[in-house]
């Protein structure tokens, strides 16, 4: 079976790493077909001119190729960041996907980040894109998903929810190591979906800033 959600991590330079998350609309080998395309163009792109740019453009200029020859009107939600190594700064666009969690290790507690109502990428060129800015401390982390976690069904036709994943998220160790983390948030998913068969795909990212010390993804 191939799915349209995928993630992506990447270096622009020596300190900026790119990061995506995206969820394709449909299923199956189009979904599959027009992830790749998109993953592709929004590299390609930010390795062009995030620099001279900023990302708000690297994300338009994505939608408009990836506007081209659609047809199908397929869509993807996405999530791109860039985050500075050296000094903790964030800069994101949010294309019409879930809003990340944020934990802020001073305070040692979850919260979901704020985040634009931007339009998808893909069936309408034109649309303007705006992106925010926030600092990440030593310590501090980002977990990002796609809808298949929040919208995980159990047998009762109930969903998973924000509310589940933000409490257990707080309920939890996110001083972890992320392996552990991204294992637990699973765990806790899979005992809500108990033995109802996966609605959605799934795919989780997280990713610790450490300060001088080594980061994680």
């Amino acid at each position: 079976e191939v799915g349209g959600d995928f993630y992506d991590f990447y270096f622009l330079d020596e300190t900026h790493l790119a990061i995506t998350v995206a969820d394709v609309s449909g299923k199956g080998i189009p979904a599959a077909l027009f992830m790749v395309i998109s993953k592709t163009i929004l590299n390609n792109f930010a390795k062009t001119f995030y620099k001279q740019n900023g990302l708000a453009p690297v994300v338009s200029a994505a939608n408009e190729q990836l506007c081209a020859n659609n047809e199908a009107m397929m869509f993807v939600t996405a999530f791109i960041g860039v985050l500075d190594l050296q000094t903790g700064e964030f800069v994101y666009v949010n294309a019409g996907h879930n809003p990340p969690v944020i934990y802020r290790a001073e305070e040692n507690h979850c919260d979901f980040l704020d985040v634009k109502k931007n339009f998808v990428l893909g069936p309408m060129d034109g649309i303007p894109f705006a992106e925010q800015h926030t600092t990440f401390k030593p310590g501090d982390l980002i977990f990002i998903y796609t809808d298949g976690v929040t919208e995980a069904l159990n047998v009762k036709d109930e969903e998973y929810l924000p509310d589940r994943l933000i409490n257990f998220m707080n309920s939890t160790d996110c001083r972890a190591d992320l392996q552990t983390l991204l294992k637990n948030i699973r765990g806790d998913v899979a005992i809500h979906v108990g033995k109802a068969e996966q609605s959605d795909d799934i795919t989780m990212f997280a990713l610790r800033f450490n300060g001088s010390r080594k980061n994680e993804a």
